[in-house]
């Protein structure tokens, strides 16, 4: 299956996955099994094999972090707390080696993942939205396996009389064939991909230069902030899309990574003076005046008493920031600015306007099944919301 599905960037899921999803499997299960604690073994061992099976090393790895820290979770003992550890305090010692360290650390990371994981079951509109990703998850890394990609044109697929290769859904084609006699159905399965990547990388890079340059404004004040606040007054003031689509033209786009990092640097104006305002309130706050007091760094004040205050704003906000691109890269595609790659929602609907098929009835399924896909991702990121919410406040987690 070649390196690129080990490491977890293949096209979709392989049996080479599923090998190292069960080889990391086996740590959860052997820890757990021996601490006798069979249902969080045999969880692990499941999720680390769909990790692996999905994402290679990286989904391995990542499962056997989470996992592992969540079977050490039910068997860790604080020893130092004479109350869990049922010792008399002259017993009780405070010296913690590294390895102890770690143990506790990992088990803090258990129940946090346990807590979070009870917050997003609880909030029943933000786990139909997770249910909803994880169905677009599946369809697009495990789809392939049952879906073969049907990219190359079919004229023997015309119908006797039939003006177009156009057909409406039937038995062997569910959704149809669009204008070359392909399967609809394929291109659903296998267009998602790079859209729904390219939209969370422009996500995620705006929100990192969004919250970069507004934490330093806000903690530094001065002219770095007016310097930040005017170059982003500067860029709201001019129109987003339409300086996007001229920039578009401009700029020839072999990697989409560029096109996520030109929606980065016209985007991040807005969320970076909504994260200035909430540092300049924090900043005010008792523990940050002490860590600025003992001279604590500026890292230190940033990612360790600033931005676990802002967390569950920024993440909510970043999931909006992809909701945003996902539609401009749609934009872009439709009208033909950037690269015609297939497969690609965007390209299907863009095909479906050149290849005229907004005057056929036959070729309704080719519209609509994109565009039907946008949306209920985009509604599934929408109500994943709701729990994002509760796991990162622990206020609203209370208060259920």
């Amino acid at each position: 299956m070649g390196i690129d599905h080990a490491i977890g960037f293949g096209a979709a899921a392989s049996p080479t996955g599923l090998i190292i999803g069960i080889l990391c499997g086996l740590i959860p299960l052997v820890l757990g099994l021996r601490k006798r604690f069979v249902r969080p073994a045999l969880l692990g061992f499941a999720a680390c094999v769909f990790g692996g099976a999905a994402a290679g090393i990286w989904g391995g790895a990542l499962m056997i972090v989470l996992t592992t820290a969540v079977v050490i979770s039910y068997a860790y003992v604080d020893r130092q707390d004479p109350f869990t550890s049922r010792a008399s305090i002259d017993q009780v010692s405070f010296e913690e080696t590294r390895f102890d360290f770690f143990i506790r650390q990992m088990a803090a990371l258990g129940r946090s993942t346990r807590a979070a994981t009870r917050a997003l079951v609880r909030n029943k509109a933000g786990f139909i939205g997770f249910l909803g990703l994880l169905f677009f998850f599946l369809m697009i890394v495990f789809g392939p396996l049952f879906i073969e990609y049907d990219g190359e044109s079919h004229m023997e697929r015309r119908r006797p009389g039939a003006s177009s290769l156009y057909q409406g859904p039937t038995r062997e084609f569910p959704l149809g064939l669009d204008w070359a006699g392909r399967d609809v159905l394929s291109h659903v399965v296998y267009g998602g991909k790079n859209l729904i990547l390219v939209s969370a990388e422009a996500g995620l890079l705006t929100t990192i230069v969004a919250v970069a340059l507004g934490s330093l404004a806000g903690l530094l004040g001065g002219v770095v902030d007016q310097v930040f606040s005017a170059l982003s007054n500067f860029i709201l003031t001019v129109p987003s899309f339409p300086l996007l689509l001229v920039l578009a033209s401009v700029i020839t786009f072999d990697n989409m990574t560029y096109l996520a990092l030109l929606f980065a640097a016209l985007y991040w104006p807005t969320l970076m003076r909504a994260v200035r305002a909430q540092v300049f309130s924090l900043r005010e706050r008792d523990y940050v005046q002490a860590a600025i007091a003992l001279d604590l760094g500026m890292f230190h004040i940033i990612f360790r008493e600033v931005l676990p205050n802002m967390i569950s704003y920024i993440v909510v906000n970043m999931i909006f920031t992809i909701r945003s691109a996902m539609y401009n890269l749609v934009g872009l595609v439709f009208l033909g600015m950037v690269p015609i790659q297939e497969p690609d929602w965007g390209v299907m609907i863009y095909f479906g306007r050149a290849k005229g098929a907004i005057f056929n009835p036959n070729a309704a399924s080719m519209l609509i099944s994109p565009i039907i896909a946008i949306a209920l991702f985009q509604l599934f990121l929408v109500l994943f919301t709701r729990s994002l919410e509760e796991i990162f406040n622990p206020r609203l987690r209370q208060g259920l």
